[in-house]
């Protein structure tokens, strides 16, 4: 309580204080904003770098038809982890201010952010039985791929003309 009629003091009798911080923090904003938008010209490159790489790595080895099939795949699992995580940031916004403010280690707080162990059990019920076709088919698929051994490289051969000789 002490505390908040020494600030209230400070801020009355010198408001410039409150200034001088509020431009502080749009000064600290404007420079996160600038570095974000900078990182993100240079990751998204390098994702389509990544994506390339993907394509050549599983086209020499698979064929053009699964290039394309495993790189948008690919492109997709980002893309739905991306949307994941921003909308578990923008839920997350919605937190009292004692909840917000109350300091944690991280344990504990990697710890409180999952849901119960029976929440979290349900939850992956119901999503099963919502999409049990989908997760039966890309398990399905998986075991098809993974089985089959396709990833390892195939020898090549030649196929020599009669009458000609190779040195």
């Amino acid at each position: 309580m002490g505390s908040l009629v020494k600030l209230g003091a400070t801020l009355a009798f010198n408001p410039m204080t409150m200034v001088q911080d509020a431009l502080a923090s749009v000064r600290r904003t404007a420079i996160l904003i600038v570095c974000a938008l900078v990182a993100g010209l240079i990751v998204l490159p390098a994702i389509g770098c990544l994506m390339a790489a993907l394509w050549i790595f599983v086209q020499e080895r698979l064929g053009p038809f699964w290039a394309a099939i495993i790189t948008a795949a690919a492109m997709l699992l980002l893309a739905i982890t991306m949307l994941l995580i921003g909308i578990l940031q923008s839920k997350a916004g919605k937190k009292t201010r004692a909840q917000r403010d109350a300091p944690r280690s991280a344990a504990a707080a990697s710890l409180s952010a999952l849901p119960p162990p029976k929440a979290m059990l349900e939850t992956s019920r119901s999503a099963f039985r919502r999409n049990k076709g989908t997760v039966l088919l890309a398990a399905g698929v998986a075991g098809l791929l993974l089985g089959q051994d396709l990833l390892r490289p195939r020898p090549q051969y030649v196929v020599e003309q009669k009458g000609r000789r190779r040195r």
